[in-house]
């Protein structure tokens, strides 16, 4: 079973595929100055849900690129009962090799940057397809702690403290307009989401050659959220904006 499988496997049913909601992605939107006009492009966007929020409350326009098809067919599906079909549209294909026509207004990654390998590349990316007042929005991991435990934090190697995410941002001439945290609830339905559709698949695939990976795969995120993951994860929507300095 390939990384896509499992995903759609375990996270495809979820509206929003990060441990946020609907409001914060609106406030996300709210500081990121989104309005009518707007020309917008999310990157890794999965269901289409935050396009959808963003479009139906802001009146952006844009695309969205996404390389799983079916999430492809969801997130058209979920545009289109939006009422935003028409002005924002689905790309399948490998982001790395999207290049567009024009600049957006604004670029964001919303629990995406494993694309590029991590928040820095993923900042240099995405710069690349704004205009030169553009705003960047990246949801991404971070530490809650400075001090993770060693055995948590090497399986997590590309995660950085919020300071360093800050040293980051302003190394390539931004500011951080805003920061926008999942508190405990979201993660804890968002992990639950994730365990209730590996539950409901494996209940209707009693004979699936991969159903013991499936299993140990589950019972692996449930020991990595228990042990250490609620404790020392963070997750966080950074809004970001050319800097005056």
């Amino acid at each position: 079973m390939d990384i896509n499988e499992l995903i759609t496997l375990s996270q495809g049913t979820l509206a929003i595929m990060n441990p946020t909601t609907p409001e914060k992605v609106l406030l996300a939107g709210q500081a990121a100055g989104l309005r009518e006009g707007s020309r917008v492009v999310e990157i890794g966007c999965g269901n289409g849900t935050i396009l959808a929020l963003w479009g139906r409350e802001y009146g952006v326009s844009g695309l969205g690129i996404e390389v799983r098809e079916d999430a492809c067919r969801r997130a058209g599906q979920a545009l289109r009962e939006a009422g935003v079909r028409d002005q924002i549209t689905v790309r399948c294909m490998d982001a790395r090799e999207y290049v567009p026509d024009e600049p957006f207004d604004c670029a964001a990654s919303i629990g995406a940057s494993h694309i590029w390998g991590g928040f820095a590349a993923t900042l240099d990316a995405l710069m690349e397809l704004v205009t030169d007042e553009g705003v960047i929005i990246i949801g991404d991991r971070c530490w809650r702690k400075e001090h993770a435990p060693p055995e948590f934090a090497r399986e997590w190697s590309d995660v950085l403290t919020g300071y360093e995410i800050l040293s980051i941002v302003r190394d390539v001439g931004l500011d951080v307009a805003a920061v926008i945290r999942a508190d405990v609830d979201d993660w804890d339905r968002y992990e639950s989401g994730i365990w209730q559709a590996i539950l409901s698949w494996l209940a209707a695939n009693p004979s699936h050659p991969g159903r013991d990976f499936v299993i140990a795969y589950l019972h692996h995120l449930q020991d990595e959220y228990f042990g250490y993951g609620r404790e020392y994860m963070d997750w966080a929507m950074y809004v970001l904006v050319p800097g005056f300095w």
